[in-house]
Order: structure tokens, then C-alpha cells, then sequence
């Protein structure tokens, strides 16, 4: 059986996982602080280039032999998850700024880009995740878990029901304060890359890549290495600090869109 409490928490979580992002944009287009464009096309962003492209690509590898192999060595399977996910997430901030935002790279722009590409996660990822987790508590509160299951290995089937099993509300909780601490990473990573295209250098691209890399594989390896509460306390500490840092880069953003068709970079 699934407790009460850890069905409430899944619920609490897919309320705050779908509908608050959704609320929360709102409020922020209706105050005008935020541009319809660039969250658009951060959420087009993260759609393509995970849920789309990274994710298809993992999902045709993984049912390779070799990639099976690879798979189990841990910490080098985390790094190359850790450094796809950065670069198909950089990679596609870039060119949506370079490309699709010639007239939106104020530091509004980038923080709505951001928001857009941090939340389109939440939801399409954490968010329709906790609706899976309600409808298995449900299945195997009601006893038809097994039946519904029926289509997957005996293997699959229980691994699914022991993760159920071992959730805990604090769990739950924990992973809606990640989130919250994801989105602020993806709005400062964003403002990196907006800067270095405002700027025509690279290095700034390079510099995002590098820090998701490092702050997704962190937060894996810590969780596995020492303890999940240690993981948060690294993914707070890295949400603050780019929360702080964003902040400091506001001046170095034009105060209007010109829009110049200028290239991305220089070739120097």
C-alpha cells in the first residue's frame, strides 16, 4: 500500500509542478515583466532539444549493447548525461538568441527565456512525472497495479512498484525545492548566453555549457556518493548563487532591443 500522506505529497507536488508555473506566468505577463516571445521560444527549447532530440537519441542507444556496457560504469555515464543535457540545452538557447531573438536580448529577454525553458521542464518532466506516480499509487492501492502492468517485464514492473514503495513525503517535497532551484539555474544560464551573444563571444556559451555540465553531474553524484540532502543543499547553494550572479549582470544588458542583423559572434 501507498500511504496517504505520500498520495497527498504526489498531489501537492503535480498542483505545484502544472498549475503554478502556469500562474505564475501569468501574473508575470500581466505586470509586464516578462516577453511573450522569449518564453515562447524557451519553451520550444527545452521541448525540442530534449524531449524531442536528446531524450529520442538516448531512448535508440540504450537498446545498444555497447551502450548498455558503458551504462554501468557510473560516474562516467552520469558525466556524459550531465554534458549532453548542457549541451543540447546551451546549444539551443544559443541559437534561438543568435537566430529567433534579434529584436528580444534585453535582460527581460533573457530572464523569459529562462523562465520559459526552466518551467516548459517542470511541467512536460517533473510535473506530468507526479500524475505517473499518482495513477500507480492509486492502481496499487486498488490492487489492479499488477494488471495494468501486465504489458511490462516481471522486472520493470517491480522495479516500478518498489520505487513506489520507498517514497517518502519528504521525498517528494525535496523534489519540488530542486525544481525551484533548477529554474534558477536555467534563467542564469540563459543570461549568460544572451550576454555572450550581445557581446559576439563565444566563451559565454562555453562557460553555460561547462557550469550545467558540472551542476547536473553534481547533483547526481552527490545524491549517490553522500546523501540526497547533501545533493540539495549543493543544488541551494548553486540556485542562490545564481540567483546573485544574474542580478549582477543586469547592467551589462542594453537598455532597448535595436535589433542590429549583426552575426552571433565575431570571427576574430
Amino acid at each position: 500500500m501507498i500511504s496517504s500522506s505520500v498520495l497527498a505529497a504526489f498531489i501537492a507536488a503535480a498542483a505545484a509542478e502544472l498549475a503554478l508555473p502556469v500562474i505564475l506566468l501569468l501574473v508575470l505577463f500581466l505586470k509586464k515583466k516578462v516577453a511573450a516571445a522569449p518564453v515562447f521560444l524557451g519553451f520550444a527549447s527545452f521541448f525540442v532539444s530534449q524531449v524531442m532530440l536528446r531524450m529520442q537519441i538516448l531512448n535508440i542507444v540504450k537498446t545498444q549493447s555497447w551502450f548498455q556496457s558503458f551504462a554501468l560504469n557510473f560516474i562516467p555515464y552520469c558525466l556524459m548525461l550531465a554534458f549532453t543535457a548542457g549541451l543540447f540545452e546551451e546549444s539551443a538557447r544559443l541559437l534561438c538568441a543568435g537566430c529567433f531573438l534579434k529584436r528580444h536580448r534585453m535582460f527581460r529577454d533573457a530572464v523569459s527565456f529562462g523562465l520559459g525553458h526552466g518551467l516548459c521542464e517542470v511541467i512536460l518532466i517533473t510535473g506530468m512525472g507526479q500524475i505517473n506516480n499518482i495513477v500507480y499509487a492509486m492502481m496499487i492501492n486498488g490492487g489492479t497495479f499488477q494488471k495494468a502492468t501486465a504489458a511490462l517485464s516481471a522486472a520493470q514492473s517491480q522495479a516500478i512498484l518498489s520505487a513506489m514503495r520507498a517514497v517518502t513525503p519528504s521525498m517528494v517535497y525535496l523534489g519540488i525545492a530542486e525544481r525551484v532551484f533548477a529554474v534558477a539555474f536555467h534563467v542564469f544560464a540563459s543570461v549568460l548566453v544572451f550576454k555572450g551573444v550581445n557581446e559576439h563571444k563565444i566563451s559565454w556559451y562555453l562557460l553555460a555549457l561547462g557550469l550545467h555540465t558540472v551542476y547536473d553531474f553534481a547533483g547526481v553524484t552527490l545524491a549517490k556518493y553522500a546523501d540526497i540532502w547533501f545533493a540539495e543543499g549543493f543544488m541551494l547553494l548553486a540556485a542562490v548563487l545564481a540567483v546573485f550572479l544574474t542580478v549582477r549582470l543586469k547592467p551589462f544588458f542594453p537598455e532597448q532591443n535595436i535589433g542590429e542583423p549583426r552575426p552571433v559572434f565575431d570571427s576574430r
